[in-house]
């Protein structure tokens, strides 16, 4: 019987590694940001535009994040509640990234000195839990889920773009992501989101 359970197991996974080693790739383009003319790549998976002009902003608004990722309906992975709680884990963790220690205001009336933050996700790769309890397929990465998503921040009076982002990545492999399907997505918003104050700090020369 022990065996049998064995197999059946290790079927289970290796049924599941074949589905999730499908990382996240460049989404495209959405239509969400204002200008993509002056997005220049980074790295694998990092567009930016920076107009060096962070510096001049101190106080943030930050809009809600958009949805932009459509599921096939044949395909259906997350339900809605899964992707509004992604959508609010990431508008969470970006005001917490601003506003921690010696941070940023965050306010909700447009003014001098102040820049509006526009978020949308465009992409959610779901994480297979099962996936995440091995070291082998956390070491290869299989199952990990990921996310894409594009951000712009915007003069609040003038809607001049200062600064824009397409990211998209996978999740990691050392922290564990749980049996959720947005597990992964979640880590990498994490990510972004300290990202995104260290890039203000800089600016700021802190």
């Amino acid at each position: 019987m022990l065996q049998v359970i064995r197999a059946i197991c290790f079927a289970t996974i290796a049924s599941a590694m074949a589905a999730g080693c499908a990382t996240i790739q460049d989404p495209g383009r959405s239509g969400f940001l204002s200008d993509y003319s002056r997005l220049e790549e980074i790295g694998e998976n990092h567009l930016v535009y920076d107009s060096g002009n962070f510096g001049n902003y101190s106080k943030f608004i930050i809009e809600p994040v958009a949805m932009l990722y459509r599921q096939p309906e044949e395909q259906r992975i997350f339900d809605d509640e899964e992707l509004e709680d992604l959508q609010a884990h990431f508008a969470t963790k970006v005001l917490e990234a601003l506003s921690k220690g010696d941070g940023y205001q965050v306010v909700e009336v447009p003014g001098a000195g102040t820049a509006t933050l526009r978020i949308g996700i465009t992409d959610v790769d779901d994480t297979i839990g099962i996936l995440n309890i091995t070291i082998y397929t956390k070491i290869t990465g299989a199952g990990l889920g990921g996310a894409a998503m594009e951000g712009e921040v915007v003069d609040s009076v003038t809607g001049e773009q200062i600064g824009a982002v397409i990211r998209w990545g996978s999740g990691s492999r050392i922290l564990r992501a749980g049996f959720t399907h947005t597990g992964d997505a979640k880590i990498v918003i994490n990510r972004w989101a300290k990202d995104l104050r260290d890039r203000i700090d800089e600016a700021h020369g802190r």
